[in-house]
This record gives structure tokens, sequence and C-alpha cells, in this order.
């Protein structure tokens, strides 16, 4: 038991402490200290240890530093009922957070030495103030979300904020630069998706873009790193920066060429690049880092105009070659170079870029026809479709690369293949993904056409039978979950919020 200003805590934790020694998904933290703590004089707050029966089987997973477990309490005295008024916190001291490239990392909070009990202190004192923001925070953004897309939209976002903020670590790096380190949670636990970071944005955009840099710095330091650079001799960008907590390099499908995502990530990061430059006004994070978008662009402008045999984001459908979708992204991607030159006053490369954006552009639009207004999941698949999510920047950014009238009459073609639970990734299967979901509702600027998408997405999750932290790939006949959940994905919700704020708009 602890007592510092009238604030009694209760403290657990095991014994041994691994600090950072695992690894991985789907696991639990078994270091670091739990925190239960109350101000109310009628409560008290403890800990005591029972002992568990040891059974083989399940000894290791359980309880693998021994035979007993702690357990937190409280209590009211004289037959005080201390929920009547009674005010606890919940705190972790988790002690180290990340190991950064060799480098053990604290939490954000306790950057200059802060101690808990302090922390849990000042919690105490600012609960009202900070519970009349929060109040005043979820209201606003159901009024703004409302406004852009209807109520069912708005209860989706303040069902993911929290989500989406809690599959991230905030810490810091040796030279005090914000981390913000995501976690692949429910999937293969890898730490810094650039794919997982790509759709999250959205969010980040509208609220702190800062933390879209926090997402690339492991992304860009790896990428210069001499594994990266000089032993795998890779030229374009990783898919992630190691396994949570351990961000030492890519770990992904064992660093085989074949497993890799090089269109993907290559466009993903220099989209994440140029909106992060505009939503913040400031450039000098992409001038820093110039060298790198300029080299993945070469990689899109040699492979991205009709992708090879490769993964993207949506890997769990394996691999795919001519894919459409991966092909926009390329051209996004291309757009995003220029449009970060442009921001840098060179008007010359700025015009270059963009003319090859709408060349490949006007390309793809031919060879992705279908002949009926629809185009393909890949460009030698006749009758086929898919999302077209990667194009949604250029809606939002207002650059005109793709036909409207493409837009149009793609986004008309998806009304035949919705489900009752929302329209399929593509032809393939009945699956989808939310967060694409949404950025395919978002390409119209047609409030009755995005909620003839999204409200289906509502009644997923208010019908499915997974009843399971928000997932993001689910059976749009059954609603019920395929994989994934409480994943920082769902920040993609915001891309309609976001195109509302206009906050992406170029005005050059």
């Amino acid at each position: 038991m602890l007592d510092k200003d009238g604030i009694q805590t209760a403290k657990i934790g095991s014994v041994s402490q691994p600090v950072l020694e695992k690894r991985g998904d789907d696991i639990r933290i078994d270091w670091g200290y739990f925190y239960l703590s109350t101000d109310t004089e009628n409560a008290k707050v403890g800990a005591y240890s029972e002992e568990v029966p040891f059974e083989k089987e399940h000894h290791d997973r359980e309880y693998p530093h021994g035979d007993s477990k702690e357990m937190a309490f409280v209590f009211a005295e004289n037959n005080v009922d201390p929920l009547s008024g009674a005010l606890f916190t919940f705190a972790y001291d988790d002690i180290e957070s990340m190991i950064y490239f060799g480098k053990r990392l604290k939490t954000y909070w306790n950057k200059d030495g802060a101690d808990i009990l302090d922390e849990i202190s000042k919690a105490f004192a600012d609960y009202e103030f900070c519970y009349m923001k929060g109040v005043a925070f979820s209201e606003r953004l159901f009024i703004d979300a409302t406004k852009a897309g209807g109520e069912k939209y708005a209860e989706l976002l303040l069902l993911a904020y929290r989500q989406v903020l809690a599959a991230h670590k905030l810490v810091l790096d040796e030279d005090g630069s914000i981390l913000y380190i995501s976690k692949e949670c429910h999937s293969n636990g890898c730490a810094a998706t650039v794919d997982v970071s790509y759709p999250s944005i959205p969010m980040f955009l509208l609220y702190n873009p800062e933390l879209v840099r926090g997402m690339m710095r492991p992304i860009m330091k790896y990428s210069r790193s001499d594994e990266w650079a000089k032993t795998l001799k890779f030229d374009f960008a990783p898919h992630d920066a190691g396994q949570y907590p351990h961000v030492n390099g890519q770990v992904y499908a064992d660093n085989n060429i074949d497993g890799q995502m090089p269109v993907e990530e290559c466009g993903n990061m220099l989209v994440m690049a140029a909106t992060e430059a505009i939503a913040s006004g400031d450039i000098s994070y992409c001038r820093d880092n110039l060298d790198l978008l300029e080299a993945w662009v070469k990689y899109l402008e040699k492979h991205g105009r009709d992708p090879e045999n490769q993964l993207c984001t949506d890997d769990f459908a394996g691999h795919l070659a001519h894919n459409c979708n991966l092909s926009l992204k390329a051209i996004m991607g291309i757009a995003g170079l220029g449009i970060i030159y442009r921001m840098l006053g060179n008007e010359e490369k700025y015009a270059y870029y963009m003319a090859e954006a709408k060349d490949m552009a006007a390309d793809w639009a031919e060879r992705a026809s279908n002949g009926d207004g629809s185009y393909r999941l890949a460009f030698d698949r006749e009758g086929s479709f898919s999302m077209k999510y990667n194009i949604v920047w250029d809606v939002l950014f207002g650059t005109g690369i793709m036909d409207k009238r493409v837009i149009a009459s793609e986004t008309a073609s998806y009304k035949k293949h919705i489900n009752k639970y929302g329209l399929p990734l593509d032809n393939r299967a009945d699956y989808t993904k939310s967060d694409w979901l949404v950025w395919c509702a978002t390409l119209v600027n047609d409030r009755e056409y995005f909620e003839e998408m999204v409200n289906p997405l509502w009644d997923n999750y208010n019908c499915s039978r997974s009843r399971c932290p928000m997932t993001d790939w689910y059976d749009t006949v059954s609603s019920r979950q395929i994989g994934f959940r409480h994943r920082t994905v769902q920040g993609g919700l915001w891309i309609k919020l976001l195109d509302a704020s206009g906050k992406m708009k170029l005005e050059f």
C-alpha cells in the first residue's frame, strides 16, 4: 500500500520483472506494475496474492513465473458504497516501453524522469478539467461527423477513437524526436507497419500530424540502415520496423523478396509524407528525407504502371499481378512527391511528377476498363471488380489526376455489389475491410451515396455475433469477423471527416 497527497494506491506486479523480453502478438505484458488508486475517504484499496493450483498444460501460458497471482481490490469502510461519488484510477507503469534499434526507451510521460505516483496525483487533480474536455471533444466529434456523413457514421467514429490511439505507443528516440509506434494487433504483432499506418492517418492528420511523422521515423531510420540498403539491397520502402515491442528492423516475410510489398509501401510512405506536410504546413521533414522519397518514386515509375506479382496491404488475399488498385497507389505516390516539390518551391519538378501521374491515370483508365463504366481488379481480369480506395487522395487534394467521370462511373458500379453488411473488397470473396469501405464511400461528394455505403458497416457492428473489439475484416453476408481486431487502421474511418474539413485541399 502506498499513500501520497491523500491518495491511497495499491501496487501489484510480477516478482521476476522480465522487462521487454517478449515480442509478438496476442501475448500479455509480464513486466511493469499496475496501480489502483482512490482519494475517497471511506474507500480503501489493497492487494493480495492468491495461490493457484498447478496444472502443467496451462501453467506456462497463464502464470509463467510462479503458482500465484496478485489481485488488486477496493472496499468501503463502515458499509459505505465506494461507488457513490468515489473516484478511482487505474495506471500502469511499464518501466521501459520499447527497444528501438538496440536502445531501450521509456514511454513519453516519464521522459523527464516523472514518478508514477506524481502522475497519479496529477490525474486526480486534473480529473474534472480532463473529463469536461473529453465530453466537449466527443460532442464536437459527433456533431461534425453527423454533418459530414450522418449519425451512424458519427457513432462509428465514437466507437473507434480510443481503439485507434490504444494501438500505439508514444516514446521519444535518443534525439528527443517523437516516435508513435503501432502494433499490428491480432495479426502478427509487427511494429511500425507502413500499411497499417497509411490507413490510420486520416484521424491524426485532423488532430495531430506530428504523430504521423512519429509513425514514419522508424521506417526512415531503418531504410538508411546497412541491413536494408546494403545487406538486403532493397530499393523500396520496408513493410515494418520490427515486432512489437522490439523495433530493430523489419521481420515481415523473413525479409524474403517474394513476401515484400514494394509498390504498396513506397506509395504509402510518399502519400503519408505529402499529407503530413500539407496538414502541418511544415515541409522540413520531407526536405530532410528527400533522397528516400525520390528513390521510392523511381521504384514506382519503374514498377507502378502495371505492378508485377506482388502483395498489397490486403495480403490475406494473396499475391496478385497487374493489380489495378495497387497501380492507383503508385499514381498517388508519384503525385505526392510532386506536391512535396511544389511546397519546396520547385515548380519544374512539381509539373513533371503531376504530368507523369496524370499520364499514368489516363493509361490506367483505358487498360482497367470493363467497358461498362466499371474497372477491374487486375488489368488482365475482364469483368472483375475491386474497391479503388487508393484514388481517394486525388479527391481530397482536388488535383484532378483521374478523370472525374471514371471515378463517378466506378463508384456507381459499386451499388450492384453491396451485400447486407457492406461492399466486398473485390469479387474474390464476400469479406471486406472497414477502412477501405469508408474511403470508397468518400470518393463521391454525395451524402445519400455515402450513407448507402456506410450504414451497412454500422449494421455489421450492431448485429455481428462476433463480439470482439472493433474488427476491420469481416464477412459482408454473415457479419462474421474474419480476422483482425482492435487495430489502429480504424483511424481510416475519419477520411470523410478529413475531406469535409478541407484540410487536404491544395491551395497553391
